[in-house]
């Protein structure tokens, strides 16, 4: 089995895995444990991230994404626990006679809801934790100043339901940082919504295969968001 992508140097990976603390106003609140694995049809996304006090919401939610072999998305299901309360969210892209749409249901209470929506090719899909700035970048190439902006599906709490927006990706610089492999190539972005500026986003550091290393609330280093701290690659 391998990870399929255009990039040559994914060649001979048949598992990429990790693990990242998480972090609330700086304090260490959490973690998220993920793992791309390659299949039949192109690859499978999976994490389970946790969340405990002083995060202003302590929760659990397991998610699993489906990729197509060029890092599109094609699928997103999500179940979602705080406390006794449970959400559960199906996403699918689906190939109409108008062309892609994009598909939700989301069940909780007893009820459930529904949405669609059209899915260009640009159009992207942002969710809750990093692997999606990772398919992200991976569709995309970025040089020092460069940027994209593109309509973005933003997916997350409290429904895990769609809202519609456009997103502004930034490099801002490309060096080395640590990882848990050691000093790694990276770039060092900004992510915002644009005519929001970039104090109202947020900064991240990923080595040359778009996985996260670190990211910060907002543009301030001392107070992290996410970190990695486990990182292995398996191949075949």
């Amino acid at each position: 089995m391998r990870i399929p992508a255009t990039d040559p140097r994914h060649a001979a990976v048949s598992l990429i895995a990790g693990r990242y603390l998480l972090y609330h106003a700086g304090v260490e609140c959490g973690e998220e444990r993920w793992h791309i694995e390659g299949s039949e049809g192109g690859m499978v996304v999976i994490g389970e991230q946790q969340t405990l006090p002083p995060h202003p919401i302590p929760s659990r939610h397991a998610w699993r994404a489906t990729l197509s072999h060029d890092w599109r998305i094609r699928g997103l299901e999500v179940h979602w626990s705080v406390g006794a309360r449970e959400l559960r969210a199906t996403h699918a892209a689906t190939q109409g006679e108008g062309g892609a749409m994009w598909r939700a249901r989301i069940e909780y209470g007893g009820q459930a809801r529904e949405q669609e929506g059209d899915f260009p090719d640009a159009c992207e899909v942002d969710f809750a934790t990093h692997l999606f700035n990772t398919l992200i970048l991976a569709r995309r190439d970025f040089q020092v100043g460069g940027e994209h902006e593109f309509p973005v599906l933003r997916i997350g709490p409290p429904l895990m339901a769609v809202t519609p927006d456009r997103m502004l990706y930034r490099c801002l610089e490309k060096g080395t940082f640590p990882s848990p492999r050691g000093p790694l190539p990276a770039g060092r972005y900004v992510v915002s919504l644009p005519g929001a500026g970039d104090e109202q986003g947020y900064m991240f550091w990923a080595d040359e295969d778009g996985i996260v290393l670190e990211s910060y609330d907002g543009l301030d280093r001392s107070r992290p968001w996410m970190r990695l701290v486990e990182y292995r690659r398996e191949v075949s």
